[in-house]
């Protein structure tokens, strides 16, 4: 379980905070966009924009997904990865997964990573793989989404929660993932 400490850092913006019709307009400038959670890809799509790789897990605020959502967010043709990700951590299956989307991205491939558990800290992953340029997106619950410029310095402290996560992870879970 991540310490109470992390969790507050955690709880924090890790780029700007927008309404959901602001970041459409904001997301148009970057060349690759990730975006992790069903309702935050969903929010992009409905803006116009196709995110060349999504994190889901079909479940928001606790609660399956409707229909309706996973079906507009899970139809269009990509590169599929499944993955198993408990909740509170970072496996290494979702790490590869994160990776290995990138250098699809880097070949004009969409993906889409399907999480068998929970992806909210995929953001972590996400920002320290995605290209510089990038944008990673997620949801900010009841309050919009953040995007994530991605630059050397959101690189390096993306590493650094990495590193405190992964120390607090009981070793045989990250060995298994």
């Amino acid at each position: 379980m991540l310490t109470e400490k992390l969790r507050v850092e955690l709880q924090k913006p890790f780029g700007e905070l927008c309404s959901n019709a602001n970041c459409a307009e904001k997301l148009r400038v970057y060349s690759k966009i990730v975006t992790v959670g069903d309702i935050t890809t969903y929010n992009v799509v409905l803006a116009g924009i196709v995110p060349d790789v999504s994190i889901i897990d079909g479940i928001t605020m606790r609660e399956r997904v409707p229909d309706d959502i996973c079906s507009t967010i899970s139809n269009d043709p990509r590169v599929i990865y499944k993955v198993n990700n408990p909740a509170g951590s970072i496996s290494l299956q979702l790490c590869n997964a994160i990776r290995s989307s990138m250098e699809r991205i880097a070949r004009s491939e969409l993906v889409r990573i399907v999480v068998n558990g929970e992806e909210d800290l995929a953001v972590i992953p996400a920002v320290v793989e995605a290209p510089l340029g990038a944008a990673v997106v997620y949801g900010q619950p009841n309050k919009g989404m953040v995007i994530i410029a991605i630059t050397q310095e959101r690189k390096k402290k993306a590493k650094q929660l990495m590193h405190e996560i992964l120390k607090i992870i009981p070793k045989d879970t990250q060995e298994r993932s």
